[in-house]
């Protein structure tokens, strides 16, 4: 018995259909809205505003995605420039940073699972360069340093989970 055209075709349309709605994710917070179109194979990621994280990019290109598909690693491409953001499974923002030619650039900043900065740097060439700042998820000082080409230089700190000075050590 022959089955009608329609009949074979539903439940490919059906999965077609399925599979090409467009996905959103929020952050816990409400900072970031990740939409994916799958029809157009295409993210748009922006903030509480509507503002996208990063203005003015040539393009755009999530290259680690979590379990349930949000996005977890955003590369922003502005000619040599590539602005990474990187998010925590909760879409809540992990870290950021420049790369020029590959190397890291300019102020890097991670950030802990509950929203406060954890790891504050600066890099020139791929080096790190300038003051080095660690804090603890409460927000208190972990080791405070500075860097000169990649190496630690000068006195650095270090403190005790209630933000104490515990610690001097020079290089």
């Amino acid at each position: 018995m022959k089955r009608p055209l329609l009949a074979l075709l539903l439940p490919t349309l059906l999965l077609c259909a399925c599979n090409t709605k467009t996905q959103q994710y929020n952050s816990a917070d409400g900072t970031v809205q990740a939409t994916y179109n799958p029809a157009k194979s295409e993210w748009h990621i922006a903030d509480s505003t509507g503002r996208e994280p990063v203005e003015q990019y040539d393009s755009m290109r999530v290259t680690e995605v979590s379990e349930d598909g949000h996005p977890m690693t955003v590369i922003y491409y502005r000619g040599a420039e590539q602005h990474m953001r990187q998010y925590y499974s909760n879409m809540q923002l992990r870290g950021e940073g420049m790369r020029i030619d590959g190397l890291r650039q300019g102020r890097w900043v991670y950030y802990h699972p509950n929203g406060n900065l954890q790891v504050e740097t600066n890099y020139v060439d791929g080096k790190e360069e300038g003051p080095y700042r660690v804090y603890r998820e409460s927000g208190a000082p972990y080791y405070i340093g500075q860097y000169q080409h990649g190496e630690p230089i000068g006195l650095w700190e270090v403190y005790d989970p209630q933000g104490n000075l515990v610690e001097r050590t020079e290089y």
